[in-house]
């Protein structure tokens, strides 16, 4: 009760799900016809899927929801073990890489299944408190990030708060 008390207080003082789905929804203007993977789409939270950013994109789009958990009623899937090669369109994987102990498999892997041009979206907390204990495994950093996202052919950070002492990244890097 009390860890679930910080985060509620936390995305509220730092803005964290607003800036989150500000950004999901203007990327997903524009996008029809496209096969969407979204990883981590959670679990449901007041009848919904809250943290699924299935309801920000067109009906038009092939989207399939995952999560490692098959309680929450997705497909299953774990992104250091997924075996896809150019077979979507997009990828978002939203608050899921500070969770993944091989954050390295995970983004070679997210490339590897996204087409030529492909889109994945990337959102990871930074100043953001421990949650989903005890898989909750990294921070990362700008530079850590344009590291690891070294094979994409463009990434584009944005950050929230300021550049210094960011709250949260969100990245779209394309293949």
């Amino acid at each position: 009760m009390a860890k679930a008390f910080f985060r509620l207080i936390s995305q509220l003082v730092f803005g964290t799900r607003r800036y989150n789905n500000r950004c999901i929804k203007k990327f997903s203007k524009g996008i029809k016809n496209k096969k969407i993977l979204e990883l981590g789409s959670g679990k449901k939270l007041r009848g919904e899927y809250f943290y699924s950013t299935k309801r920000f994109f067109d009906k038009s789009n092939e989207f399939i929801q995952t999560d490692v958990n098959k309680k929450f009623g997705h497909k299953v899937l774990d992104v250091t073990k997924m075996d896809y090669r150019n077979k979507y369109d997009v990828i978002i994987c939203m608050n899921v890489l500070e969770h993944v102990y091989d954050f390295n498999k995970a983004v070679s892997n997210i490339y590897k299944a996204l087409k030529k041009k492909g889109t994945a979206v990337i959102f990871v907390p930074v100043f953001y408190p421990l949650h989903d204990e005890p898989g909750d495994y990294w921070r990362f950093t700008e530079h850590s990030l344009r590291k690891m996202l070294k094979d994409f052919s463009k990434v584009e950070i944005r950050h929230s708060g300021i550049r210094q002492y960011p709250f949260a990244y969100y990245i779209e890097a394309i293949k």
